[in-house]
């Protein structure tokens, strides 16, 4: 039921405050006799800001994905009410999560008894969601594993500077922000079922149905922690090929500067202006000077080249 919608707001199972006026907020505690808690409260992550009894009415507070319009991964709280036989939702954003939510109430084969079924079925969807999320970032790390660890016919050092690592390392941090806000929020669902499961008086049906969500959290909890742990190996590895880069750059101006200046030594001294240099009256004086450059910067390169150092 809208708040805006005509009335008795005590016939309504559902009621969805999203960002409600101050207006609205003022009528649903005038007539369902509770405290909406206000969106700095939400905000709050200890359990007794998140999960307590007042009155009539329990509160609790979890946290959803949702994505900014740059497709940034954020998360965004809902506020749950149970009041007497009448679920409240207070949100200030509508993630996908929630869009399936809604999507799932619509379909004519869904029976809801209770409140406390729709409270159910709202946090099943969000955890489908955050399963959703996890697959996907499964799927991305995939070609990124593929990139950092590909085997290139050309040589190594040529595999690696050609890899454009900055843009891979966007991307990896991207995963692991996303990882993270879906830790997050199953872990503020998973605080919250044991004391949802104090609700639940003896209604095997749903006793059944908390239970599976509880090890579906559980599970997708050990999946997020696998996948932060691949994200960190591969963060490290790509750190670890951007130092090889810097190396190889280092390297190869190191390599120059030592073959540069054996020349330039020799071209210093044949360039002071001093009277009695025994090549100033000598013919073939300055293709010996060439010469000499050349033989210079040759026999570094011919020594680099059979280390192996270039």
């Amino acid at each position: 039921m809208e708040i805006g919608a005509e009335g008795d707001l005590k016939d309504a199972a559902w009621i969805d405050l999203y960002a409600p006026s101050a207006e609205e907020e003022q009528r649903v505690e005038a007539e369902l006799k509770i405290t909406i808690p206000t969106r700095e409260e939400m905000r709050e992550v200890e359990s007794s800001s998140a999960l307590y009894h007042e009155g009539d009415a329990t509160y609790i507070t979890v946290r959803a994905v949702e994505r900014g319009s740059r497709g940034e991964p954020g998360l965004t709280s809902f506020t749950l009410v149970l009041v007497r036989q009448q679920f409240i939702t207070l949100r200030y954003a509508e993630p996908r999560s929630f869009a399936q939510f809604l999507a799932r109430t619509r379909k004519p084969e869904q029976a809801f008894p209770s409140s406390l079924s729709l409270l159910l079925c709202l946090l099943e969807t969000i955890v489908d969601r955050d399963a959703d999320i996890l697959e996907e970032i499964g799927d991305a790390l995939d070609p990124i594993s593929l990139e950092i660890f590909s085997r290139d016919t050309s040589s190594s050092m040529e595999s690696i500077a050609a890899k454009d690592l900055s843009q891979l390392l966007k991307r990896i941090g991207n995963a692991g922000e996303l990882a993270a806000r879906v830790r997050q929020s199953l872990h503020s669902i998973g605080r919250a079922l044991p004391f949802l499961k104090l609700q639940i008086e003896n209604d095997s049906g749903l006793d059944v149905r908390l239970k599976t969500l509880t090890l579906d959290v559980q599970s997708l909890l050990e999946h997020d922690n696998f996948l932060q742990t691949q994200i960190q190996f591969l963060l490290d590895s790509n750190i670890g090929l951007i130092s090889i880069q810097q190396n190889a750059i280092m390297k190869t101006l190191s390599v120059a500067a030592v073959i540069f200046l054996p020349p330039t030594l020799i071209g210093s001294i044949y360039g002071m202006n001093f009277e009695h240099m025994p090549e100033l009256q000598w013919a073939h004086g300055y293709p010996y000077a060439l010469g000499l450059m050349l033989l210079s910067v040759v026999l570094p390169l011919a020594f680099f080249r059979t280390r192996r150092w270039f």
